[in-house]
């Protein structure tokens, strides 16, 4: 009798699972985190009372911090999935990251370096991780 094939081997099956975990802790990053924890990207306190969200108010620089740790986050699960840390696994998951990120409703209004800066923020995340399980694997 033959044995099931291992889907955890396969480098597109993980990278199936990394986005799905990606997307899921981005929504769930944004959800249970409040604005006022991001204060230290603005270089001061605000020096509002309680935080009411305004028509308008642009809150990029606190997406794309989430956005880079959410899918950080679903890269460093597949690479704990995965069998090998080649570059095949780092390039399926920078393209479907970047494939997530243009599907994504970019933040408006923003500046052209903004819109590059949120965008960058997932393949970086798959970037980091995948560095640290090559480092990782390397020195074990």
């Amino acid at each position: 009798m033959s044995s099931p094939p291992l889907f955890t081997g396969s480098t597109w099956f993980v990278t199936f699972v990394a986005i799905l975990v990606a997307l899921g802790a981005q929504v769930l990053i944004g959800a249970l985190t409040p604005i006022v924890a991001f204060d230290w990207l603005f270089g001061e306190m605000r020096r509002q009372g309680p935080v009411v969200l305004i028509a308008g108010e642009s809150f990029w620089r606190e997406d794309a911090v989430i956005r880079a740790l959410a899918f950080t986050l679903g890269a460093f699960v597949a690479c704990l999935l995965a069998r090998t840390h080649s570059w095949q696994l780092l390039a399926s998951l920078v393209a479907v990251f970047l494939v997530a990120t243009a599907f994504a409703q970019f933040p408006r209004p923003v500046l052209t370096w903004q819109l590059v800066l949120w965008a960058s923020a997932a393949p970086a995340g798959a970037l980091l991780a995948w560095g640290f399980f090559r480092a990782w694997k390397g020195a074990a």
